[in-house]
């Protein structure tokens, strides 16, 4: 269950910064409020996560996954282009997600 609800840690805290970006600085008041609410229910799921997951291992999950998910999102959503660096380094980010949760499974 612990996973379940980190994966909804990461979906609302990828919400919660893709709106505030459309928030334009909180010039937009309902996507504003919105990243509000969805920073609030990202720290509500991870709080329910931490009940059955190493913290250790849970942030860096939940910082890796949501960095990966809105550099991906922002390409489609605001036309934003990354280069070579940056690519080989969301990269190195999915690696060690990858280690991390293959060395955590043994």
């Amino acid at each position: 269950m612990g996973n379940l609800f980190l994966l909804f840690t990461i979906l609302s805290e990828s919400a919660a910064i893709i709106l505030m970006k459309l928030s334009h600085g909180f010039q937009q008041k309902l996507q504003g409020g919105l990243a509000v609410f969805c920073y609030a229910l990202s720290f509500t799921f991870l709080t329910l996560a931490l009940k059955t997951l190493p913290a250790g291992i849970a942030n860096a999950v939940w910082a890796g996954c949501s960095t990966i998910l809105v550099a991906v999102l922002s390409i489609f959503i605001f036309k934003e282009q990354l280069n070579i660096s940056q690519i080989i380094f969301l990269a190195l980010i999915i690696i060690g997600l990858v280690g991390l949760n293959y060395s955590t499974a043994n």
